[in-house]
């Protein structure tokens, strides 16, 4: 065993502790001891994803680590940047005029507001793989959505990781084509990683899948999500899947028909925000790197209450934003299972209503066609 992990090339390594992960499995692969037998010094962390994820990472495994790790935070830099510039663009079209009716500086504070964010403090530290996942789905889903290629991304997301195939019953709510294109892409990805890596194939899908009661056993505060919420109370075994199995159904049922209503009323960025929550809810494992679509949901649109008088009091668009960026800013690490849930069945996103123009008075319209 020693052997087995000295020939990754990542002992006494220290910093990026998912990528020496990623790379310490994958090398273990390539000298023949196996992709999912590989687990680091000290805690024993092992390789969980599907084959074709360790295809995305083989290439990091041909050069030194230095390397590797600064091209894999710069690849996550990347896709910070481009989950910014994708979701500015929507906000600018769903804000009214002003700072946020503006793509640009839409951009720019959706970038702030990541940078000083926990999720990406996380990925950088931990050198993961989460902001790639989100940057795949969002680009789908807000740039491809009306082409022909809209799902093959967030197909590829899911065969990289799992989780992101909850966006498949969004994209057959709003879009069956996409589902298909989406299915045609992952079975693909699947397939390119059988005929590359078959016996590794075999046992992710017919063994290391079905074995993840090691890793859900991890019910620290940094875990969000529902199970780990329920084992924190003390809930273990046939209890603990009683409870958890229907509330994650009603969180996926609600979650999918909010992200409907709203994609149909041309928020796709709040269904999108509204689908990522969710899956932070129902994922057994949801740590602090995954929870990037709880600090976007800053800038979804919130509906005001009826009453004026407390519309004109309290400017709940700012409330909101403020209130979601300290929580994912600051350590309140012990609010952010409930922010998740807010935002997957309860906060009530609604897109403004198109802005019309004002009508002319009748002297400048005769003034504009001549008329004396």
């Amino acid at each position: 065993m020693t052997a087995h992990r000295a020939l990754s090339g990542l002992q006494g390594v220290h910093g990026l502790d998912d990528l020496e992960v990623y790379l310490g499995a994958v090398g273990s692969f390539r000298h023949g001891f196996g992709l999912y037998t590989f687990h680091t010094v000290g805690i024993g962390d092992a390789f969980t994803y599907p084959p074709f994820a360790a295809l995305v990472i083989m290439p990091l495994t041909f050069i030194p680590y230095g390397w590797a790790a600064v091209l894999w935070t710069c690849a996550c830099l990347a896709c910070t940047a481009l989950i910014a510039v994708v979701s500015g663009r929507e906000v600018a079209r769903n804000q009214a005029p002003g700072v946020l009716g503006d793509a640009v500086l839409s951009s720019g504070l959706v970038l702030s507001a990541i940078a000083v964010s926990a999720p990406l403090a996380s990925n950088l530290r931990f050198g993961q793989i989460s902001f790639l996942i989100a940057a795949l789905v969002l680009a789908d889903l807000l740039c491809l959505r009306r082409t022909r290629a809209g799902g093959v991304l967030v197909g590829v997301a899911a065969a990289i990781k799992l989780t992101p195939l909850i966006f498949v019953p969004y994209l057959w709510l709003t879009g069956r084509r996409a589902v298909g294109v989406a299915a045609a892409a992952f079975a693909a990805c699947a397939v390119v990683a059988w005929a590359s890596m078959s016996h590794e194939s075999g046992e992710f899908w017919l063994s290391v899948i079905f074995q993840g009661d090691e890793v859900h056993a991890f019910a620290s505060k940094g875990n969000i999500s529902l199970d780990a919420a329920l084992r924190r109370l003390g809930l273990h075994g046939g209890v603990h899947r009683a409870v958890w199995v229907p509330l994650c159904l009603a969180v996926v049922v609600i979650s999918l028909r909010r992200a409907a209503l709203a994609s149909r009323a041309g928020d796709h960025f709040a269904a999108a925000i509204v689908i990522g929550a969710a899956s932070l809810v129902v994922s057994p494992i949801s740590w602090t790197h995954h929870q990037i679509w709880l600090v976007l949901a800053a800038f979804a649109v919130v509906r005001r209450p009826e009453r004026r008088l407390f519309e004109r009091r309290f400017p709940v668009q700012a409330l909101w934003a403020a209130a979601v960026l300290s929580i994912m800013t600051l350590p309140l690490a012990e609010l952010r299972p409930w922010l998740a849930i807010a935002v997957a069945v309860l906060v009530p996103f609604q897109r403004p209503e198109p802005r019309i123009a004002e009508p002319m008075p009748p002297l400048a319209i005769g003034a504009k066609v001549g008329v004396s």
